[in-house]
């Protein structure tokens, strides 16, 4: 196995190279085959790292400390979407997602869908919302409603699209559209593994809501499965 480590951008990525087989494929490419060649696999861990103020003492030195490090809460990896930044258009199959308002919050505050997709938005709480976006690729405004009722939303152009509600100004989500496959939301522990690739040079992007986008560039090899490990930094304030 090799092992590769570097910094790019904003976050610290570690590659391991293995020798999972893939058996499928999923569309043209940068996913398509090419003949001779078996498809490749990105899956790997995203983590938040918190910058960390206070110090503990060291046995080492007793008169210096060091950092404890620490990281963010596992809630928080849910709010980043994993996907090839490089990836071509295709025909893609609409899927269906929920954000619901729950104690005035949007939950989850990070979906990602394909293009042609619908997004329910049900509102728990016992008050009015007002759920709007004026982003470019979709730009609603659904009204204020009462608990008990849902909109839904068509996304039918690829892009970010941040959603607020008009009442309560804290209140914030995205909705991440593509126009392909190459995309997942990490698991609770911050796991995730992207639809089989093609070999080749592969820009892969970690975006958080708030931290910004990742990129590292990966080589896939033929039959191969490339583990990409996420740290992405807080800035200190």
């Amino acid at each position: 196995m090799q092992t590769v480590r570097g910094w790019t951008g904003s976050g610290r990525l570690a590659l391991a190279v293995g020798g999972l087989l893939a058996t499928n494929l999923l569309g043209p490419p940068p996913g398509g085959r090419v003949e001779g060649q078996e498809p490749a696999v990105v899956r790997g861990r995203v983590e938040i790292g918190i910058p960390v103020s206070t110090r503990r003492p060291t046995t080492a030195y007793p008169t210096r400390s060091v950092p404890t490090p620490k990281l963010a809460a596992e809630s928080e990896r849910r709010n980043v979407v994993v996907y090839v930044r490089d990836a071509r258009p295709q025909r893609v199959t609409p899927t269906r997602a929920v954000i619901r308002q729950h104690d005035e919050m949007f939950t989850p505050r990070v979906v990602a869908v394909t293009v042609g997709s619908d997004v329910e938005f049900p509102n728990d709480d016992p008050i009015y919302h007002n759920v709007f976006s004026l982003s470019r690729a979709k730009n609603f405004n659904l009204g204020r409603f009462p608990r008990g009722e849902s909109r839904r939303v068509r996304f039918d152009r690829p892009g970010v699209v941040k959603v607020f509600c008009e009442i309560h100004s804290h209140m914030s989500a995205t909705v991440m559209v593509f126009d392909h496959v190459w995309f997942a939301v990490p698991d609770e522990a911050g796991r995730f593994e992207l639809p089989p690739l093609a070999p080749g040079d592969r820009q892969i992007t970690a975006w958080h809501e708030r931290l910004g986008d990742t990129t590292v560039t990966v080589r896939l090899e033929s039959g191969r499965a490339v583990e990409a490990d996420f740290t992405l930094p807080v800035p200190e304030k």
